[in-house]
């Protein structure tokens, strides 16, 4: 039986029935769940999730979370991954924005964020990123909940710096822009940069005068 298909009697998860009964493309237990998760992770933290919470959410049997992830640690793990999947497509898809004003030539009007240099752009994102979830961003990062030797986050990690290492020609290089954007997006989350910098988005502007420094 595959992991993916319900561990209720008949096969089919409640989220695949649903789907069906509407008309609408099966969801599978991973993806419901792991959607139930991040609902919960928005909820209550990365402390405040429960396996049992997860599947009430999803609408599955309490037993479904740990067939599918094999307990709290592999759900986090494979939560850490999407999470960093989606860090990733947002630090791509500024580095193509970035690309296309570039190729459209300097007397397209693109307003203030075009100011930022590609490396500034990258960090922006990254900050940006963490603001917006702050609770997905935290968990990525909780590496003693982690099984750090699964292979999908590990690539999805891989994936999500290869945007900021791509300005980097050292390792130690890359190791400070990588500290400079995730610091900046931490001090921000606690709130500890608007009191020293005046202004709207402070840790765009950190990130910014950084990739200056550089000189990217």
């Amino acid at each position: 039986m595959d992991p993916s298909d319900d561990v209720r009697p008949g096969g089919t998860s409640p989220a695949s029935r649903a789907g069906r009964e509407a008309g609408e493309p099966a969801v599978d237990l991973r993806t419901a769940l792991l959607d139930a998760a991040a609902e919960e992770l928005t909820a209550h933290g990365p402390e405040g999730m429960g396996l049992r919470a997860i599947a009430r959410r999803a609408g599955v049997s309490h037993a479904a979370p740990g067939y599918v992830f094999g307990g709290m640690q592999g759900m986090r793990t494979a939560l850490a991954a999407r999470g960093f999947t989606l860090l990733a497509e947002r630090l791509e898809g500024a580095r193509a924005a970035g690309r296309d004003e570039k190729d459209a030539g300097p007397e397209r009007d693109v307003g203030p964020a075009a100011e930022a240099s590609p490396l500034g752009r990258l960090g922006e994102s990254y900050v940006h990123f963490a603001a917006q979830e702050p609770g997905l961003f935290a968990l990525m990062f909780r590496t003693a909940r982690l099984d750090g030797q699964d292979e999908a986050l590990r690539a999805a990690q891989q994936r999500a710096l290869a945007p900021l290492a791509a300005h980097a020609d050292t390792p130690l290089r890359k190791v400070m822009i990588w500290s400079l954007a995730h610091g900046a997006a931490v001090l921000e989350s606690e709130g500890q940069l608007a009191p020293s910098l005046p202004g709207e988005d402070p840790a765009g502007q950190v990130v910014r005068s950084f990739a200056q420094v550089l000189g990217e």
